[in-house]
């Protein structure tokens, strides 16, 4: 491929598949780091079943072959599975060089997963300065919100509005 031929470029992908314990999310991302497609379907008790999905669905969305990816990461607690994955990386790797793409400035993230909850310290390079995570007693807060949701007949996204708009804080653990 010509590095000064954007044309070689244009069908040129980068994939990062997450295998969660509740959700398995998918990005495709383009020659100039643009976000071409992304899905995120729940995590199936195959594993395998559950990868091959994602992929089928973000290649459906954008008509592409899997020939296109040239470089793979899998993250996640399931992504030993991911036969396609060039390299594995952990979860607070991942996310620290995403959040240093998106939003730089950024000195901590926070992630409430399925299984645990971590809080990562980040300097602005993208590096993880340090981290702790809780897997014990409320560690599971995402499904036990998922779980909220659903049976209020909302969204994520929508409970998130809401619960921006509340006047009362609620402790959850």
């Amino acid at each position: 491929m010509d590095k000064n031929n954007n044309q070689d470029r244009k069908d040129v992908f980068f994939a990062g598949i997450d295998v969660g314990s509740t959700t398995t999310k998918m990005v495709l991302l383009d020659f100039e780091k643009k976000i071409r497609v992304s899905s995120i379907i729940p995590t199936g008790p195959i594993i395998k079943k559950t990868v091959d999905k994602i992929i089928n669905i973000c290649f459906e969305k954008n008509l592409n072959k899997i020939d296109d990816i040239k470089y793979c990461v899998a993250t996640g607690y399931g992504r030993e599975m991911v036969d396609l994955a060039d390299e594995q990386i952990t979860e607070i790797t991942c996310h620290a060089k995403g959040v240093n793409v998106i939003f730089p400035q950024a000195k901590m993230i926070i992630d409430v997963g399925g299984q645990d909850s971590k809080v990562i310290s980040v300097d602005g390079n993208g590096s993880v300065l340090s981290f702790v995570m809780n897997d014990k007693c409320a560690a599971g807060t995402g499904r036990f919100l998922e779980v909220i949701a659903r049976s209020l007949e909302l969204s994520i996204d929508e409970m998130a509005i809401l619960s921006r708009q509340s006047k009362k804080k609620v402790e959850v653990s």
